[in-house]
């Protein structure tokens, strides 16, 4: 029953991402509820938040209009700050890895929900500018992505479109590249160390994937409104059930 429970909380997850963005915000709580060790939780985590992003990277391709040259850096520095973020992980004794994770969550749970708001801008942006904090938000973002991960794909959008200028099918099909870049060597790193349970981890990405397909399917424009508030609070009634359980024991 847990392992149908948690199969389900991934296709609500991607099924969610692909709507609303946030899908993260589900499915590290849920691989934590589960009972999976810190030292598996991250990397697992890691494994099926790539296979869904590699779909829905996919999927925003024709929409990316940056010059390639410049798609290719910012990609790199996705890659490398993301892999110090996971080695960053490592650094975190396992006993702390979830109260940080069940501190932080609930504040980019919120961001998540309000990212429309922060992402709103009226400034006007040299191109300098826009590939200077393009640089800036690729980096930043991957060390977070690499280090925890949750929400990592909206943070993308929401600081392309507020400092770049990006409109914001551009900066979701960006987004989505550079997610996928982050999570593709942070799994790499996490592999490395042996830190991925490859089967549960491969199993619920499938999961995650058919829950996405189904979003994209059903294609509600405006379900971010409803969908986001339900983000808040799946991932916080999952924390609560796991301080409950932590409580007891």
């Amino acid at each position: 029953m847990n392992y149908i429970l948690l199969g389900c909380l991934l296709f609500a997850a991607g099924f969610v991402d692909s709507l609303a963005g946030g899908g993260g915000l589900i499915t590290l709580p849920a691989f934590m509820a589960f009972g999976l060790t810190p030292a598996l939780l991250l990397g697992t985590n890691k494994l099926s938040s790539c296979m869904g992003t590699s779909v829905a990277a996919w999927k925003f391709r024709r929409q990316i209009k940056l010059d390639k040259k410049f798609l290719a850096v910012i990609s790199a520095l996705a890659l490398f700050f993301s892999a110090g973020g996971a080695l960053l992980s490592r650094v975190i004794h396992p006993s702390n890895l979830k109260i940080l994770i069940i501190i932080v969550i609930p504040f980019v749970a919120y961001f998540v929900i309000m990212h429309k708001k922060f992402a709103d801008v009226k400034e006007k942006y040299t191109a300098a500018q826009k590939n200077r904090s393009a640089k800036i938000i690729s980096s930043s973002v991957a060390l977070y992505d690499g280090f925890l991960g949750p929400g990592a794909g909206t943070m993308y959008a929401s600081f392309l479109t507020r400092f770049c200028g990006y409109d914001i099918v551009q900066a979701t099909a960006v987004a989505k590249v550079l997610n996928l870049c982050s999570n593709f060597f942070a799994l790499c790193v996490f592999l490395s160390l042996g830190s991925v349970n490859i089967k549960l981890g491969f199993v619920m990405g499938i999961c995650n994937i058919l829950g996405a397909r189904l979003g994209v399917a059903v294609g509600k424009r405006r379900g971010g409104a409803v969908i986001r508030p339900l983000i808040l609070l799946v991932c916080l009634a999952i924390l609560i059930k796991y301080i409950y359980e932590f409580a007891v024991k």
